[in-house]
């Protein structure tokens, strides 16, 4: 299919998905466009089964086409993280700058460790075989949060801005570390490397404190040129161009894409625009909300349809086995990092319930996904790809459409004192 028309269709079917859930579905637009491209997929899948229909076979292709890997993760991504930033408001992550820090580097590290060792224990005595370093491979990528549903729907209930800066903050940092680990425990899968824990913990470093300079670097190139011009479609192209030659040249540096461009966002939302006019800022917020929103959208619907490339032998016992221990990893390593700063003095806060919003509000997304698609053809890909299938489609499914019932406005609260 042709570049444009592959474009054109997914625009098409994300519009009118989104059409249908306003009007009739009415749910989280998130949890609605994904639930309705997986409807799609699964009813063009049966009457494939049925010898009713061959258009199964051409969603194949179509999704195939779309490349999620490439697409998100050397494209889309650095304008999905800069948009994301912008209106993150850094007196408000900085007050709970130690929470967020903690949940980030420490929630995440410890997470993708402990996925990882029990997803290949519990694996091994299912009968599937996955190695050691693959199975942290699988920790590593299906660690980072993706709070978009989450803060949607919690925004509604009534969620207090410390909660909100949290549950944002944290997500906008551990899609770098995350991202950082895959490199680094993709590397020793792959053979390509077999660093000791020095070495890892160089290149660790090198990746996030690399990706924190280039941010700041990239946001005073943006700072210098935005506010000695005054067009509003100087801005956008000038924002345009740091973001991706300030993400393609994160990949050549080897530091960390996804840290720079949260720093650039950061650093432009909160040193930069507020020194424009506000005739100048606000179409300037606007043009990166609106981007922020379509490539969110665009990129659920993708999510429900790659269903359709994603091996069906063994994918819901794998998928049921990821689920459990990616909620209870998620869960222990949240507790133990918020407890360490209860020890500390630096929180005071309802621990287990902090960390039962946190567990059941840790939703997975795109990224997570795009991953998984990106490893080497290998045994070990097709159950990564189940369980990371899985372990996405029911935290967004299950615990995004549920998570208002479990946590009223009182009772979120209460959750910090």
């Amino acid at each position: 299919m042709h570049v444009l028309l592959t474009i054109a269709a997914l625009f098409g079917l994300t519009a009118l998905f989104s059409y249908v859930n306003e009007r009739f579905l009415k749910l989280q637009q998130t949890i609605g466009l994904m639930l309705m491209a997986l409807a799609l997929t699964l009813g063009l899948m049966l009457l494939d089964v049925a010898g009713l229909s061959e258009s199964f076979a051409e969603e194949k292709a179509f999704v195939a086409q779309l490349s999620l890997d490439e697409t998100l993760l050397n494209g889309v991504l650095c304008f999905m993280l800069f948009a994301g930033s912008i209106n993150v408001k850094l007196r408000v992550l900085g007050e709970e700058k130690l929470v967020i820090l903690t949940l980030a580097i420490g929630a995440t590290l410890l997470g993708a460790v402990l996925t990882g060792l029990a997803s290949w224990w519990i694996l091994g005595l299912a009968g599937v075989s996955v190695g050691l370093v693959f199975a942290l491979v699988f920790g590593a990528l299906i660690s980072p949060t993706d709070p978009i549903a989450a803060l949607a729907i919690l925004g509604k209930v009534g969620l207090p801005p410390r909660l909100e800066a949290i549950i944002n903050g944290e997500s906008l940092f551990n899609d770098g570390v995350g991202v950082v680990l895959f490199t680094i425990f993709l590397a020793v899968a792959a053979g390509t490397q077999q660093p000791t824990m020095g070495d890892a913990l160089v290149m660790f470093l090198w990746e996030v404190l690399g990706g924190i300079g280039l941010g700041v670097i990239a946001a005073g190139v943006m700072h210098h040129m935005i506010v000695r011009t005054s067009d509003y479609g100087t801005h956008v192209l000038i924002s345009l161009a740091v973001v991706s030659l300030g993400y393609g040249l994160a990949e050549q540096l080897e530091v960390s894409g996804p840290i720079a461009m949260v720093v650039t966002g950061l650093a432009v939302g909160n040193f930069s625009l507020p020194r424009l006019a506000a005739k100048q800022s606000a179409p300037f917020e606007t043009f990166w909300q609106a981007i922020d929103e379509v490539l969110n959208a665009v990129l659920f619907v993708v999510i429900g349809l790659h269903i359709a490339i994603v091996p069906s032998t063994g994918l819901v016992p794998t998928a049921t086995i990821a689920v459990l221990v990616c909620l209870a990893a998620r869960w222990i390593s949240v507790y133990l990092s918020l407890k360490s700063l209860s020890l500390a003095g630096l929180l005071r806060a309802d621990r287990r319930g902090l960390t039962n919003l946190l567990t059941w509000g840790g939703l997975r997304g795109g990224l997570a996904i795009a991953m998984a698609m990106s490893l080497p053809e290998s045994p070990e890909k097709h159950v990564i790809l189940h369980m990371t299938y899985g372990v996405v489609a029911f935290s967004i499914l299950v615990q995004g459409s549920s998570i208002s019932r479990f946590f009223s406005a009182d009772k979120l609260k209460r959750l910090l004192r």
